[in-house]
């Protein structure tokens, strides 16, 4: 019966990192999509959250037969646990990378570059964090996670920067201002939330690691 059981988990986290993968080339396509333009790449992530949904299910099946199963303990406990929360987290991924792609198409190519808002650099943060974040989940390293951590803080500083300058331009009637410029705020928004819930994947593995909780505590 171990033995089984350890080949069950194996594939659980095969499945994940499957799922992983799906999102971080979701996550990258839908930034080629506003950087570009491409409609196409806009459908190919819509198509590709569909998938990401299908194996978000089939994953958490294969873990609640686990846990009826062997009623497992200890650190493959955490690791079961962790496992359903992580799966979780890149559905909503998923899901902010199609929000992205939704709004490209109110921001044209040029208006980019031409933007104060330093979306670029947020996309690259976005694509570290989940990166880095799924690395460590399958390698169960806690001190790898912690690297997500400390990119947290210039994540949430640049979207503060992003609302400061769209007030601005509201207050000062700026011509700059439009609904490109809106467009822009909420892909902001949603380029820190994956950054948040990289984060949140990241604590989960210090969790599975270390067996420490440091959702409220992070200097722990």
């Amino acid at each position: 019966m171990e033995q089984h059981y350890h080949r069950e988990i194996k594939d659980i986290y095969r499945k994940v990192g499957k799922l992983g993968g799906l999102v971080e080339i979701g996550v990258g396509k839908a930034l080629r999509c506003l950087k570009d333009g491409d409609p196409q790449l806009g459908d190919e992530v819509r198509d590709g959250d569909r998938n990401i949904d299908l194996l978000e299910v089939d994953i958490e099946e294969d873990c609640l037969k686990v846990l009826a199963l062997y009623q497992p303990v200890a650190r493959d406990l955490r690791a079961i646990v962790t496992l359903l929360k992580v799966t979780t987290i890149l559905e909503r991924m998923g899901d902010l990378a199609e929000n992205i792609v939704n709004k490209a198409s109110l921001v044209p190519t040029s208006y980019l570059s031409e933007s104060r808002m330093d979306i670029p650099r947020m996309g690259e943060l976005a694509l570290k964090m989940v990166h880095t974040s799924l690395t460590s989940l399958l390698k169960g390293d806690g001190q790898l996670a912690r690297e997500v951590l400390s990119l947290e803080k210039e994540m949430d500083e640049l979207h503060k920067y992003h609302h400061k300058v769209v007030a601005e331009d509201i207050e000062g009637q700026n011509i700059r201002f439009s609904r490109a410029e809106l467009g822009l705020l909420s892909i902001s928004r949603y380029l820190e939330r994956i950054g948040d819930q990289s984060v949140h994947v990241a604590e989960d593995v210090i969790y599975l690691d270390e067996a420490k909780i440091i959702r409220h505590n992070k200097e722990i």
